[in-house]
């Protein structure tokens, strides 16, 4: 066979290759192209029950808000003669912020009581009583948080906003700290804030949840990207979610950004605010060093907690 008969059946192979190789690709490419499209097509409920994620009852309240501005607090002495007049405790304030106090008769905290029966411990035991509502009772340290609210929404983790009961190994109350901010002004400029399942649906596109978890609760507050210690801070409204009843997750309602709650880190710098706070000063109403003592062994108990994790 001659030369040019053999390159010319050569180049008919390789050509019939190609055409079945481009054929191959392009049913591939289909098929992923309607699999893509399939998945996109599914709704954020399809694909929750499929992995079997369970979200509670949600609400079809729309919502149509802005930012608010706060400043801290500052206690005059309209609040420090209220201050003065609560029963059962000596208390300071430290510059016109922050509120320490000592109980004089220990009050006993049940661990089995409702975060309702846990607000009422707050009646006629500090100020503004009515605007702090119970997150979490910290069970290594032995210390109650507590949020304040704004427009009847809490204020997530912000030291400006702040209550931590503190309890003995009784589970008693023998001292508190509080911060608290002012009056909110709110921006004029207003947004129509995204839905609660939208705000799941981006906690599943970033894989923050895996199958059989459940959504236990979604409810909306209030929480500022950068935190400040003084000056004015701007609050975005934000969803909280909480994963089987242990876990929060929260996403701005206006630019549905993420962020997780660092739990602990939040808890240790509280504490080491007050402790830095206590040192400054020269008063003399409290036996701060007993306290100053506790709260070392706080910071301790926190900073051991967080080696094990990192070691585990």
């Amino acid at each position: 066979m001659q030369w040019g008969q053999i390159k010319t059946l050569l180049i008919l192979s390789f050509l019939v290759l190609d055409v079945y190789l481009l054929v191959q690709f392009t049913e591939k490419q289909e098929q992923a192209d309607l699999s893509v499209l399939e998945h996109s097509e599914s709704t954020i409920e399809d694909q929750l029950k499929t992995e079997n994620i369970t979200v509670p009852e949600l609400s079809n309240e729309e919502y149509n808000e802005t930012f608010i501005s706060v400043e801290p607090k500052l206690m005059k002495n309209e609040e420090l003669k209220n201050l003065k007049e609560l029963d059962n405790q000596t208390n300071e304030v430290l510059e016109n912020k922050l509120i320490i106090s000592k109980i004089k008769k220990p009050i006993s905290v049940s661990k089995d009581s409702s975060k309702e029966k846990k607000k009422e411990l707050l009646t006629d035991l500090i100020l503004f009583s009515e605007e702090y509502s119970f997150w979490e009772w910290d069970e290594d340290t032995n210390i109650l948080i507590y949020f304040q609210n704004k427009l009847e929404r809490p204020i997530y983790y912000n030291q400006n906003a702040l209550l931590l009961i503190f309890l003995n190994n009784n589970d008693e109350i023998t001292y508190y700290t509080q911060t608290a901010l002012g009056e909110y002004e709110e921006n004029k400029d207003k947004r129509k804030l995204i839905p609660s399942m939208r705000a799941i649906e981006k906690l599943y596109e970033s894989d923050k949840f895996k199958s059989n978890d459940e959504i236990s609760s979604v409810e909306i507050g209030f929480h500022t990207r950068v935190p400040l210690d003084s000056g004015v801070q701007v609050f975005a409204p934000t969803w909280n979610v909480e994963v089987n009843k242990k876990s929060h997750y929260f996403v701005n309602a206006i630019e549905e950004y993420i962020f997780l709650s660092e739990h602990q880190l939040f808890l240790k710098e509280a504490l080491k605010n007050v402790q830095q706070k206590m040192n400054s000063t020269e008063e003399k109403k409290l036996d701060k060093d007993d306290f100053q003592i506790k709260i070392k062994e706080k910071i301790e108990i926190i900073e051991r907690s967080e080696k094990n994790d990192t070691t585990i």
